[in-house]
């Protein structure tokens, strides 16, 4: 009995052994699992990300400072170069420098007395700087050199409205003139929703 039993003994152990490489394997598997899913998930390196977002991110941006500085370098080349004097005007009245923007807007005119737009330019930065009479002397100026163009009388028609005291029938007289000289522009449109929103004066009763 002593011998028979000695010769079944490493039949455990085999087993043993397959069982402790079959847990082995397993848990290799598991780790190459993880390994591809870390893979997967981890951040893409910035240097290898799409071209054509790097060129979006690797846009320079200009500045105000920088625009400015080209253009006073353009006119430091070329005095009378008008597009830097209107781009420097421009620039100065969208950053709150009304006073700046209505000094390069007069050098403008000055250069190009017959331009419309650069009379309406100037005469809405004098609106900004609630110059009046010199706004309005400007935009009808722009309109008379171009009797065809809405805008200088819409800008009137919203100068009308500004003015202290506003001037309300003056205001409506603009907003008409717009629809009559160009009905289908956008200026037409914003000046009908300006007489829907502003009714015309009822007139005086007279005395019994």
């Amino acid at each position: 009995m002593s011998g028979r039993s000695s010769r079944h003994e490493p039949a455990p152990k085999r087993r043993g052994r397959s069982c402790l490489f079959m847990i082995f394997a397993a848990g290799m598997i598991i780790f190459l699992v993880l390994l591809s899913v870390a893979s997967v998930l981890a951040p893409i390196p910035s240097g290898s990300q799409d071209s054509a977002s790097q060129d979006v991110l690797e846009m320079p941006q200009v500045t105000p400072g920088a625009a400015e500085a080209e253009m006073k370098a353009r006119l430091g080349t070329d005095p009378h170069d008008v597009n830097a004097m209107v781009s420097l005007a421009e620039l100065m009245a969208n950053t709150g420098r009304s006073d700046e923007a209505i000094s390069w807007y007069e050098k403008a005119v000055n250069e190009r007395p017959d331009d419309p737009k650069i009379r309406i330019g100037f005469g809405q930065a004098l609106t900004h700087a609630k110059h009046y009479l010199d706004a309005k002397i400007q935009l009808q100026k722009a309109q008379e050199l171009n009797p065809k163009n809405a805008e200088p009388l819409f800008l009137l028609g919203q100068l009308y409205q500004q003015v202290q005291p506003p001037q309300p029938e003056d205001a409506r007289k603009m907003f008409e003139q717009v629809i009559q000289v160009d009905p289908g522009s956008v200026f037409a449109q914003r000046a009908r929703e300006q007489l829907d929103a502003t009714p015309a004066a009822s007139p005086p009763v007279p005395s019994p």
